[in-house]
């Protein structure tokens, strides 16, 4: 598109769902921010879901962009017993409503709030499953996170702030992470280690256990 002009919108199907993209370098400058490359990711979301065995999970997706995640939840698994979409943009939120709507996703089964990702969360009474999925470093959302997940619940977290996990920029790692990073045959295995072993130390501030 020229510059100044709106992005065009694709509609895609992802699993069961059927969802609006735009068109445009994978960034943060997309109208609405959906990435084809982490399919798979949520496809592992739903798999572990599917797994756990549970009804009626109240479940959070606090940086919903398009609400693909969510509404991939709700047609796919039958854990979902309500998932409470959140984003700071005010156009996410508008499409992820008209996503599942095009869906056919009940509104007693799904809602949605236009806040600060850690505002939402510490104004929740809790979630069963908090899917933490941000462009980037998932540092920022994990205290609230952590503070408002359900006992016996599930903490789902991405990171794709890779080469700083995996020893690209160590200084960057030992001030957002507080771990040394490698940057050899193991730095990937390190990299998860250390995500892991960081929102366990955030959690333990609150005597929560994280097991992954």
């Amino acid at each position: 598109t020229k510059k100044g002009e709106p992005m065009k919108a694709n509609i895609v199907t992802e699993g069961k769902a059927k969802i609006a993209t735009y068109e445009g370098k994978i960034s943060r400058k997309l109208e609405v921010f959906y990435n084809p490359l982490m399919r798979f990711n949520r496809d592992i979301s739903v798999v572990l879901l599917r797994a756990l065995g549970r009804k009626s999970m109240k479940i959070a997706d606090p940086l919903a962009a398009s609400g693909v995640r969510a509404i991939r939840f709700l047609l796919e698994t039958k854990s979902a017993g309500n998932v409470a979409v959140n984003d700071f943009d005010k156009k996410a939120i508008a499409d992820a409503k008209l996503n599942a709507k095009r869906n056919k996703i009940t509104k007693s089964k799904i809602s949605f709030s236009q806040k600060d990702t850690s505002q939402f969360l510490l104004q929740s009474e809790g979630f069963d499953y908090i899917d933490i999925d941000p462009f980037g470093t998932p540092v920022p959302f994990l205290d609230a996170a952590v503070r408002r997940i359900n006992n016996g619940g599930v903490l789902a977290v991405t990171a794709t702030d890779t080469a700083v996990l995996a020893g690209t920029y160590p200084e960057v790692c030992r001030r957002r992470y507080w771990a040394e990073p490698m940057r050899n045959e193991l730095m990937h295995e390190m990299a998860v280690r250390i995500l892991i072993r960081k929102a366990q130390l955030i959690g333990l501030q609150y005597d929560v256990a994280l097991i992954p």
